[in-house]
Formats: C-alpha cells, structure tokens, sequence
C-alpha cells in the first residue's frame, strides 16, 4: 500500500511540475526529472526491499552514483535549487531537489513523522542520509527520518545547524 502511495506523490508531483509557471527550460528540466524518478520507483518496489541485515553503512551519494548502486543508504550535501508543494496526499512529504555538484536529487522528507525544513529557499544548503534511489536524472533520496518501527537506517536532514529526523 505505501508503494502505491509513493507512485501517487509522484505522479502528483509530475503533475505539479507541469502545470507550475516556470520558464520552458526549468520546466523541461523538472519535467524529465519526475519522470525519470518516477520510472525507478515504479521499478525498485516491483524489486524485493532490503533487509536492515543487508545495509551496510552509508556510503557517499558520489559513490553511490558512480558505482550504479540502489536503494542503499547514503550521505551528501548539497544546495537546493528548487522547492516543490508538499505532497499532501496519504503520508505528507515535503520535496525539493538540490544540487549536488555532480548531479540533481529529488529529496523527499515525510513531514508526517520528522519536522518539516521551515523557510527553505533556493540556494540553501542541505545535508542529508538517506535511501537513494537511482535514476538518469540523479536520483531520489527518501527515509530523511527516523523509522518509527525500526525495520530501515534511519536517515536525516541537517538544515541551518539543525538536525531533522
């Protein structure tokens, strides 16, 4: 059921993007990225999760990304260069993609269980550990929080010297 709400958020999401009044490049851009990550969560949940007995420590988004690896946990920052609406449907997640200097991630942050980035803005910088999901585009990162039932990592976001969990 969680997995079809996570198609929905995105898809949402998609829609969002390409109804939102943003020049035609960003538009474009945001465009093939939602799709694009859209494609790999579609494809990584028809894939067995991992068990927390197979995730190892957290390894650099950067390596992470260069060795083609999914859904593992990573860490990395970067600076946010667009902010999305909330996703208010089924769990609410707060969404924005940053810049990692090598790539774009789609961040997810459920703000249903940890607090939400108040005032984030482009060109903030964020630090992050969390599940990565690969895709053309960069990817997502998702599980920014604590896991109430202790079956995943935990992950988190650091924002103004504050740590959100």
């Amino acid at each position: 059921m969680k997995n079809i709400i996570f198609l929905v958020i995105v898809a949402l999401g998609f829609w969002w993007w390409q109804h939102s009044s943003v020049d035609d490049q960003q538009k474009s851009q945001a465009h093939e990225q939602i799709i694009d990550s859209f494609k790999s969560i579609r494809s990584n949940f028809s894939k067995e999760p991992l068990s927390v007995s197979q995730i190892r420590e957290a390894i650099s988004l950067h390596q992470a990304q260069n060795e083609n690896l999914d859904k593992v946990q990573v860490y990395g920052d970067g600076y946010v260069i667009k902010t999305l609406p909330d996703d208010n449907k089924g769990s609410r997640h707060q969404r924005f993609i940053l810049s990692t200097g090598s790539s774009t991630v789609l961040v997810v942050h459920n703000i249903d269980i940890a607090p939400r980035l108040e005032n984030l803005q482009r060109g903030d910088q964020v630090a992050f550990t969390g599940e990565y999901i690969s895709n053309e585009r960069g990817g997502v990162i998702h599980w920014t929080h604590h896991d109430p039932r202790h079956h995943h990592p935990d992950g988190w976001l650091m924002y103004k010297k504050k740590r959100y969990q």
